[in-house]
């Protein structure tokens, strides 16, 4: 239950409680939740049924498996993956690729709605499926029913299928992973988990047996250690009789191996590592208890985890407190207390610090915890604590008939792998309701003692390898851990500022007009100081309204001298805070309240934007309006942001990836110096006090600026509230514009080689660009053509060539400051291959601006924009950035629902006549990748 949607925070009890008005024991075992259909079997496969109809007429589908890599033999390192990716390389009902074919034809987006992974205790495959075609719903549990048990493991598939694995192995090589080669062996110090990590061995993925692969599948793969989940739009007790039909015959094979359960042993000692890399950007350290798995069975166990939960929460609270100060120890710092494999639990203390700051790092998370330990918190904390858990619960409760159906199968697949309870909303809000008056300070405060064993840790380390950087040793590590243990601390004192946030009430403006827009629910507003206001009511949510406001200008006005403080403006205001109150303090000030305001300015406009429940929209619209009155930069917040940038950015170069984006950024502007990549000369442009006046000159005047309002709200009860707050921002009604900078690509082919790197590794781009006569239509046939592309270019390239793990097709157009458009394709790959790829894709291109394209590409497209167009129209956020896109474009929003007509005109001559107008062959941007051989 610590991973359910349901809490956030959870814990321990000694008495009975009343949960409104029931005695419950603590004793008293936690209930499966009743709208869960929950079965075995006789052969073992337990599934999970629950009917949910958000969204409408889907499905969302897992076939869990209970192995992963961690049950590999020594000749089978990475083979459970490569398991995982044969289930789409050919099938009992399916040949080859078939698998891919059908579901992309029924409108499922490979890697987004068909996808599957493995880790190291289990491997688990994903579908969302339509459901208002009962044929689409039988042949997708026929997929399932395949994947449990007739994969057909055909040698050439597993031949060209080990090959994608391999690129999928290459393309998460660099300085991350020789850094966890190295402290994965310390971490799981005598444990298999060392030496199993998922995606396996090079040498082994390049030359096993096939027979050792299919060995794997059919020792594993197996009813008893399979699991079903269904969750979604349907008749649960047709899934339930469709599941027994498809499931029931599956046989477990004889003379079954038991399932062992891997554990990771307990130490009688500190183990200390340091891992260096000279393509490391950052530098870390962290402190990893190991604590064994508590038991998540009966009320007493549900109260427990809330108070850990409290516990870590508040301890974030003080580590993210620490950060705001101007000589914080850490840039960012964390704590938890989870399950980190299936036998094993671990306290984690980690944070990201400057470099050479390791050991300061250290030894200040240790004085954080000793100071917990010594003096435990505080009773304010804990009040702001619980008043922030009940109003999370209470929030999810008042969306329980709103909840989006894959919100609950990661509970269920927990369930089944771990038997985490799943009780259900309503009884989790009524524990935590009836719990948390009980729960006392003292009780929290206890649990450090237990959790940090000094002779059963890990203290990691890892930083850059670079000339004039003295990273410490293992020696030195060992020693700042003893000194931290005996280093003495002093009390924390909250300080919290009680005061409201606007010091008085603005003086409200009038809605002056009022436009409707009957297609799509929506009203315009323009107030009398020149604000306009769009307003969306829906009843998508119960409990969310989500906002957000531009007004043209951004930093397209400020000379280049000023960009730097222009383009970091929005971020150091929003970690300052807001009028008197430091960040720190409005955090504190908002407990139990769900509300969220920050500030965005772009190189075209300047607004606000966040969200609201509407019990705290007051808050919300207070916010808003002190964002653009009370705007304040402090010394400290500044000093602490200065920081955090310049070790983002001193360490960036040496990250090969990197180099190849700003070499791809600098050659699409021109080198224009908008567009610049962060580099160490750019810091000295950072200047606090620039950047609040440039923010406060963009703030002062609202005219101009546009409100967008969606979610559950009525437009009669949120009129007051805008007229006050929105209509009362200051206005002088001045004509903000933009300003066209000459940011245009280059004419021409241009191609670039970019050298760096010590990992076989490349990565390849190919940018075409142009002018664009923007219109929706124009805009939905280059979307079409980059979905149609990328189905037809995976094919080719990792199906056919086996030379890529993904391959991204983009489309980005731009109405302002000049109508422009580009397709971006990028994929890694091989660097010995990246010629043969490139021309490949190319190939592709030609194809089909010579020949066109096949209908069944249109109708895959097609089938997949109008599934994603109406599951779209019952979100939120589609509404909220969809409307401002259309109004900051200029465009008739009611023609947001011509989109069905605009994909069913599509044709293959209009995907043909799209490729021939956009993927010029006379006007693109090409870098490619490749390692640095004097490295």
């Amino acid at each position: 239950m610590k991973r359910s949607i349901y809490f956030v925070l959870i814990c321990f009890l000694f008495a009975p409680a009343l949960v409104f008005g029931q005695a419950v024991g603590m004793s008293q075992t936690l209930p499966m939740d009743s709208s869960v259909t929950v079965g075995t079997l006789p052969n073992g496969l337990k599934y999970y049924i629950r009917e949910n109809h958000k969204p409408e007429h889907h499905a969302e589908l897992r076939l869990v498996v209970n192995t992963g890599s961690v049950l590999e033999d020594d000749d089978q390192q990475g083979l459970a993956h490569l398991c995982e990716h044969m289930a789409f390389d050919g099938t009992k009902h399916f040949a080859k690729q078939e698998i891919i074919n059908y579901l992309q034809s029924i409108g499922l987006k490979f890697g987004a709605d068909l996808n599957a992974y493995t880790s190291f205790d289990e491997t688990v495959y994903e579908l969302q499926i339509p459901t208002d075609t009962p044929a689409i719903v039988d042949k997708s549990f026929q997929v399932l029913e395949d994947w449990a048990h007739n994969v057909s493991y055909e040698d050439s598939a597993i031949d060209k299928e080990k090959l994608v694995v391999i690129e999928e192995w290459r393309l998460g090589r660099g300085a991350n992973a020789r850094v966890r080669d190295k402290q994965f062996p310390i971490l799981f110090k005598d444990s298999k988990y060392a030496e199993r990590l998922p995606i396996g061995k090079h040498d082994i993925l390049q030359s096993f047996n096939h027979d050792v692969l299919r060995k794997y599948y059919k020792t594993w793969y197996r009813p008893d250690l399979e699991s079903i989940v269904a969750v979604g739009d349907f008749d649960k007790n047709e899934i339930e009789q469709l599941i027994r039909s498809k499931f029931s015959g599956i046989p477990n094979p004889p003379n079954e191996a038991p399932r062992p359960v891997t554990n990771v042993p307990d130490m009688n000692e500190a183990l200390f590592s340091v891992a260096t890399d000279k393509e490391a950007t950052s530098s870390t350290v962290s402190v990893d208890f190991k604590l064994n798995i508590e038991p998540e069975v009966t009320v007493a166990d549900y109260r427990h985890q809330m108070v850990e939960d409290i516990f870590t929460s508040m301890f974030n609270d003080r580590l993210e407190e620490l950060t705001k100060k101007a000589d914080a120890p850490f840039l960012g710092a964390r704590t938890f207390r989870g399950r980190i494999v299936r036998k094993k639990d671990m306290f984690s203390l980690s944070a990201g610090v400057k470099d050479g700051g390791i050991v300061d790092g250290l030894r200040a998370l240790l004085a954080e915890a000793k100071r917990v330990k010594q003096f435990g918190f505080t009773q304010t904390e804990l009040d702001r604590e619980k008043k922030t858990l009940i109003s999370d619960i209470d929030q999810q409760y008042n969306e329980r008939d709103k909840t989006q159906s894959v919100n609950f199968v990661g509970e269920y697949v927990q369930n089944y792998l771990y038997q985490e309870p799943s009780p259900g909303i309503a009884y989790e809000r009524m524990l935590q309701h009836a719990l948390m008056d009980g729960i006392a300070l003292n009780e929290v405060n206890a649990l450090i003692k237990d959790w940090m064993p000094e002779n059963n840790c890990v203290v990691l380390a890892s930083a850059p390898e670079k000339d004039g950087l003295n990273n410490p040793t293992e020696d030195d590590l060992k020693q700042a851990f003893k000194d931290a243990l005996n280093q003495p601390v002093m009390a924390y004192v909250d300080k919290v500022l009680n005061q409201p946030l606007l010091d008085k009430t603005p003086t409200p403006g009038k809605v002056i007009s009022e436009k409707t827009i009957p297609e799509i629910g929506v009203t315009e507003w323009q107030l009398s100081n020149g604000t306009r206001v769009i307003l969306k009511p829906t009843d998508f949510k119960n409990d969310e309204i989500l906002f957000t406001s531009f007004a043209p200008g951004g930093s397209s006005n400020l000379p280049d001298s000023l960009i730097i403080p222009g383009t970091t403006a929005d971020e150091l205001v929003d970690a300052s805070g807001l009028g008197a109150f430091s960040a720190t303090e409005l955090q504190k000030s908002l407990a139990g309240k769900i509300v969220g305001c920050s500030p965005s300015i772009s190189d075209l406009y300047s607004g606000v934007g966040g969200s609201a429940s509407p019990k705290d929209i007051q808050t919300m619209f207070e916010m808003i309006y002190a964002y653009y009155t009370e705007p304040r930069i402090d010394s400290d917040a500044a000093s602490a942001y200065i920081t955090r940038k310049t070790t983002q950015v001193m360490n960036r170069s040496a990250n090969p990836q990197a180099a190849w984006q700003d070499t791809l950024t600098n050659t699409l502007s021109q080198y224009n110096i908008r567009r610049r990549p962060w580099t160490p000369d750019m810091l000295k442009e950072l200047n606090p006090q620039k950047s609040l006046a440039i923010y406060k000159n963009l703030y002062s005047d609202a005219s101009g600026t546009t409100f967008i309002f969606v979610g559950s709200f009525k437009n009669d009860a949120i009129k007051p509230l805008i007229e006050q707050y929105i209509g009362g921002l200051p206005s002088s009604k001045t004509n903000h514009q933009w300003k066209d900078n000459g940011i245009v690509p280059p004419n021409g082919v241009i191609s670039k080689v970019v050298h760096k790197g010590v990992e076989p590794k490349g990565f390849s781009a190919v940018v075409f660009t142009g002018p664009y006569d923007y219109s929706l239509k124009n805009n939905h046939d280059l979307v079409a053509l980059c979905s149609a592309l990328q189905i037809k270019m995976l094919e080719r390239l990792r199906m056919k060539e086996s030379g890529v793990y993904f391959v991204q097709i983009q489309p980005q157009v731009r109405h302002q400051p000049r109508d422009r458009y580009g397709v971006v394709m990028l994929f890694p790959s091989d660097p010995a291959r990246e010629s043969e790829l490139i021309k490949a894709a190319f190939d592709v291109i030609d194809s089909v601006k010579q020949f066109g394209i096949d209908s069944s590409y249109v109708e895959k497209t097609r089938t997949e924009e109008l599934m994603s167009y109406q599951k779209s129209l019952k979100l939120n956020g589609f509404w909220q950035t969809t409307l401002q896109d259309y109004y900051e474009n200029g465009m008739d929003p009611a023609k947001i629902m011509d989109y069905p007509a605009l994909s069913n005109a599509l044709t293959p001559s209009l995907i043909k006549d799209a490729a021939n107008k956009y993927l010029r062959d006379d006007n693109y941007v090409q870098v490619t990748l490749v390692p640095d051989a004097k490295q």
